[in-house]
């Protein structure tokens, strides 16, 4: 793929739930939209009109149908070795980025409408993942597909580890549960790569973190909640040296 002759340009992935729109100016990332299906319609196409546009949809809107003129990238144009023909082209996004910006092994879990963790290898391999409902969506499910138990939102702090009413039973099956599914998926990967590192991106970032820090040492992990979009910068233009603007990174590696 050929960099456009314009500086700016448009980052794109639809998800299941929403848009996520990133802004460039060459290399730098300058905004970032994430838009729920009521803001679907004033999308930042209509005030950038015309400018380049790379991405992807995972949701049931084609890419195109949301900015015509934009190049659709798919596995065949991620160049990690392994991937599965049918892992989704967000995850692979996003470890392509991760790997890009923060080297191998690493593990990027993703707290979207799904909670999945993507893994690449000390060789920047693929080397499997997890698939797991959100916890947004566990929370959702819950509601919907019983008689009788309320929506929960996600707490905030800490809950009673043993709830003394339905929304506190809820609320920690929420906190503690996934947090005893993170652990047990974060504990071997540590134990098969001591030197990994785990990135945290996706809507529910905020919550997974505060779970991480729970029992994760600081130093193992980090946020970041452009890592599609990182991924798309290194497809767009594969020979341009990558280096961080400070609005870039959430946090970094102490």
């Amino acid at each position: 793929m050929t960099p456009p002759q314009s500086n700016q340009w448009f980052a794109l992935i639809i998800g299941n739930t929403r848009q996520h729109w990133a802004l460039f100016r060459g290399e730098h990332l300058s905004r970032t939209w994430h838009l729920t299906p009521a803001e679907f319609a004033f999308n930042p196409a209509q005030d950038y009109p015309n400018l380049p546009c790379w991405g992807a949809s995972v949701g049931s809107v084609p890419l195109h149908q949301v900015y015509p003129r934009a190049i659709a990238l798919t596995l065949a144009d991620i160049p990690i070795p392994q991937m599965y023909p049918t892992l989704g082209i967000d995850r692979a996004l996003a470890l392509w980025g991760a790997l890009q910006v923060y080297g191998a092994p690493v593990c990027v879990v993703d707290a979207g409408t799904a909670l999945t963790l993507t893994l690449a290898n000390d060789r920047r391999e693929f080397a499997g993942g997890v698939i797991l409902a959100g916890v947004g969506l566990m929370a959702r499910a819950l509601a919907d597909y019983t008689a009788a138990l309320p929506y929960v939102t996600l707490p905030t702090a800490p809950p009673r580890r043993w709830g003394t009413s339905t929304t506190t039973a809820i609320e920690s099956g929420l906190y503690y549960g996934t947090a005893a599914i993170l652990q047990a998926y974060l504990g071997p990967f540590f134990q098969e790569f001591p030197q990994g590192k785990v990135i945290v991106t996706g809507g529910d970032r905020p919550f997974v973190s505060d779970l991480l820090r729970t029992f994760l040492a600081s130093d193992r992990w980090c946020e970041d909640d452009h890592l599609v979009f990182w991924g798309i910068r290194a497809l767009r233009n594969p020979a341009a040296k990558i280096e961080m603007h400070p609005m870039e990174r959430i946090d970094e590696f102490r």
